[in-house]
């Protein structure tokens, strides 16, 4: 038995996007070659460049193809770093981004940059009055992750953006709004002109395509700088040979998306109150969700702390049962320190410590939830028969 639960970490390919890879592993030409095999791999490069910016409602050269989402946010915050003086030059972000995009902030901080870390509530949401109160002439950029990878909270990115257009406007600034869509495309409707996006990152194994590959959303590619230098291609923002075969992969499974979402979204729903219907108000176990169950908390992801039972255990011991789940992000699960999202939400050690993250995807079924959800509750409880026995030897 195999019940895959981690699909926050990556996805499984899609079949539709595996036929394609093995009818293109003999096209191996460059796109910035001249000859006919570099111009048939330049028009399978446009081909996906504008299919997947036809899906995002964006123009085709407002996106950038790179390795995956960690470059792309690298690209989006050290990209927009100005030639301003250091000390006034502020960056917003908050403290429960992906890594890629905090240590991307602690160098900028290192290097003499003002970095405004906003705190979140217990739930796991900034404060947009927070974010206006920070909000500054000296400030260049705002990175809010859209939804947050080990906790599910979907911040307000409409609210946020409209804050920031409200202050530029008032204030005649250039101030830019970065987010990190990785864990939002094809989960929920991205509207990128009504929220005021400047800059959005986006990761191909996350929606059943292949790894090494993403793509970035740029509105003003003119503002934006490389943060590494080589060719021109992408328009010169992102040299380095393209992975063709990652990108043309990446556009098929854009399309497999089918503009289902919502379809899609109710599927999972099902799938998660599944999962805490069997969980949650048990005897003999305290079992608690971290975030809420309702529209403002993507059902895709799903924190739950089991209080007495260590998280780390509990992952290995459904591992021995094929049940794969994730103790928090998968770049940075092998810390053995605690989740720094869960953390700043100001939880207690018995809480952090017990933490477990499950993640649907499409392919899920209910029966796999419930089966998934049995073992769970017996495994978690027998670890805590056995904690409590060893205790009581001491």
């Amino acid at each position: 038995m195999t019940i895959y639960l981690d699909h926050a970490a990556t996805t499984p390919l899609a079949e539709n996007v595996k036929k394609l890879i093995v009818d293109h592993l003999d096209h191996y030409g460059n796109p910035s070659s001249m000859h006919h095999m570099g111009v048939i791999a330049e028009k399978q490069l446009k081909a996906a460049r504008r299919d997947i910016s036809s899906f995002l409602a964006i123009n085709e050269r407002e996106l950038i193809f790179t390795s995956g989402g960690t470059e792309a946010n690298n690209l989006a915050i050290l990209g927009s770093v100005t030639n301003r003086n250091k000390t006034k030059s502020r960056y917003i972000t908050s403290r429960i981004e992906h890594p890629s995009v905090l240590k991307a902030f602690e160098f900028l901080e290192k290097q003499g940059y003002d970095v405004v870390y906003l705190p979140v509530n217990s739930d796991g949401f900034i404060d947009v009055d927070d974010l206006k109160a920070a909000l500054n002439a000296d400030t260049v950029l705002v990175s809010i992750m859209y939804v947050n990878n080990e906790l599910g909270s979907i911040q307000p990115i409409k609210a946020i953006g409209d804050a920031i257009q409200a202050f530029n406007k008032v204030h005649h600034a250039q101030i830019r709004f970065h987010v990190d869509g990785v864990q939002a495309l094809g989960k929920i409707e991205i509207d990128i002109a009504n929220c005021h996006i400047d800059l959005m990152s986006f990761s191909a194994h996350k929606i059943n395509g292949m790894k090494g590959t993403g793509a970035l959303y740029c509105n003003k590619l003119s503002l934006l700088k490389p943060i590494f230098f080589g060719g021109q291609q992408e328009m010169g923002v992102r040299p380095g040979t393209e992975n063709l075969l990652g990108i043309i992969a990446f556009a098929e499974a854009v399309r497999g998306l089918n503009n289902n979402i919502t379809l899609k979204l109710n599927h999972v729903q099902r799938l998660k109150e599944c999962l805490l219907n069997a969980l949650l108000m048990q005897e003999g176990i305290v079992i608690v969700l971290n975030g809420r169950n309702d529209a403002h908390f993507s059902p895709y992801i799903v924190n739950i702390s089991f209080i007495g039972v260590k998280g780390e255990v509990l992952l290995h011991t459904l591992e021995m049962h094929g049940i794969y789940v994730a103790t928090g992000s998968a770049c940075s699960s092998k810390k053995k320190n605690h989740s720094h999202v869960l953390s700043a939400l100001g939880f207690n050690e018995k809480r952090l410590e017990g933490a477990i993250r499950i993640s649907f995807g499409h392919s899920n079924t209910l029966e796999e939830v419930a089966t998934a959800s049995a073992v769970i509750l017996s495994v978690s409880k027998d670890l805590i028969k056995a904690m409590t026995k060893k205790r009581n030897q001491r």
